[in-house]
């Protein structure tokens, strides 16, 4: 059983599009912002739940009874830090056991500082 967060965005789709190759949709759950932009994932028998990177307690919620986690990297710049922190904090709270993390391209170049 494995949670996906980002899954309506490019990389979630393409992962879960891959995934239900060798895993019964039953076994995959979709976390998402917007249920609405997962409509697609539904049909196909994803389970899908609402949470925001920004609400620790939804994401909490989103992933219980979930061992795996796929953490794909968030986009708003700045707010990196404290949404991941938001997910893992919740991951360890719902007893999720592994996660995976996807990083951003040319991370290594990115300023931890906001330009200005």
């Amino acid at each position: 059983m494995i949670a996906i967060t980002g899954a309506t965005g490019q990389l979630g789709h393409y992962v879960i599009k891959s995934l239900m190759k060798t895993v019964p949709a039953s076994q995959i759950v979709a976390i998402v912002r917007n249920p609405a932009k997962a409509q697609a994932l539904t049909a196909q028998g994803i389970t899908v739940r609402q949470a925001d990177y920004g609400d620790e307690a939804a994401l909490t919620s989103a992933l219980q009874e979930w061992k795996k986690l796929l953490l794909i990297s968030s986009s708003e710049v700045g707010q990196r830090a404290p949404q991941h922190r938001n997910v893992i904090n919740a991951a360890k709270t719902a007893g999720v056991k592994f996660i995976a993390y996807t990083s951003l391209l040319h991370a290594d170049k990115i300023s931890a500082r906001p330009r200005r």
